[in-house]
């Protein structure tokens, strides 16, 4: 009798008590660029705290080990160009993009030595850092004026110091390069840095996207996580923590600071002005129909390059901005 009671006194305490379920544990993929900076802040700031979940960021020292990892379902979430989820959705991947959080208006570049046209490429190599839709767009776009097809250069993959080194030395004539050896190549090699255009920078705005492979993360630890990275994103754009900012990424990035661009003052204000990442308002522009237009114009492009076996695609689910847009309205 006296273990009926307990059992039923127990059961009165369980189910009056409030119950905390503990979230789940989740990774982000970076590689050392200023556009992953807000994962750092919402790490540094306690933002996932706030929110009751648990991320730890995985740091890749390379953009190609950075891709493999995407590519492998290696980790749950990252920050993408937008050109670089739409190739890993149409190989097969499990990505979902759930929203545009900044233009990029730097990073990689096409550096060809002086006198180089595009016409002068026919047939030679040209070193890229990652072999990737986001990159090929950068080529394409850079040889199509010229009605060069795609497909009449060689691209070769190459890590960002050997293809510095062989443009310096002449083995190369373009490369595409990103961080301190954009300037590096342009000052030492004789080389010229080929400017975006507006597809170019509609092309890498960054994204954060969902990789999760085997689970789906629940939409309850989605909008804590989307939460954090608001925040996050807000007090990166508050002017008066732009010290404290350049410390956590010169900490966090240390030993890294050329490719990420960031390793005095001057490369520094010059990265995070080619970052620029939106207001709330803009958030919720961005993250409505205009991201579909962005992703009408890459699929056209990727037909002229001519991908073989890319799979059957819907929108709908390669793009899904909901969580986003309903945390923003949420946090008004």
């Amino acid at each position: 009798m006296k273990t009926v009671k307990s059992v039923i006194v127990s059961l009165i305490i369980f189910l009056v008590t409030p119950v905390c379920v503990q979230a789940g544990t989740y990774t982000v993929g970076i590689f050392p660029r200023i556009s992953f900076g807000h994962f750092f802040v919402a790490d540094e700031k306690g933002f996932y705290k706030e929110e009751g979940v648990e991320v730890n960021t995985v740091q890749y020292e390379s953009v190609a080990d950075w891709i493999r990892a995407l590519g492998n379902s290696k980790v749950d979430f990252s920050a993408t160009w937008a050109s670089t989820h739409l190739d890993m959705y149409l190989r097969g991947q499990n990505a979902v993009h759930m929203g545009f959080f900044c233009f990029n208006k730097g990073g990689a570049k096409i550096v060809v030595k002086k006198g180089i046209t595009p016409e002068k490429l026919k047939g030679k190599p040209v070193a890229i850092h990652a072999d990737y839709f986001g990159i090929h767009y950068l080529v394409y776009h850079y040889l199509r004026p010229h009605n060069v097809r795609f497909s009449e250069v060689r691209l070769v993959e190459m890590d960002e110091e050997p293809a510095y080194e062989n443009f310096i030395k002449g083995r190369l004539q373009a490369i595409v390069i990103v961080g301190d050896y954009v300037s590096m190549a342009v000052k030492n090699g004789n080389g010229v840095a080929v400017p975006w255009n507006e597809d170019i920078v509609y092309s890498s705005m960054g994204g954060f996207v969902n990789f999760r492979k085997k689970t789906a993360v629940p939409e309850s630890d989605l909008k804590k996580i989307m939460r954090a990275w608001v925040k996050a994103v807000r007090w990166y754009n508050d002017p008066s923590n732009d010290k404290e900012l350049q410390a956590i990424l010169t900490r966090r990035f240390r030993g890294s600071l050329a490719l990420a661009d960031i390793a005095d003052d001057e490369h520094y204000r010059a990265t995070r002005k080619s970052q620029q990442y939106f207001s709330d308002r803009e958030l919720l522009y961005h993250n409505s129909d205009f991201i579909r237009d962005v992703y009408e114009k890459m699929l056209k492009a990727r037909k002229d390059i001519g991908y073989p076996g890319d799979v059957a695609y819907s929108y709908e689910d390669m793009v899904n901005t909901r969580i986003m847009l309903e945390v923003l309205k949420e946090m008004k």
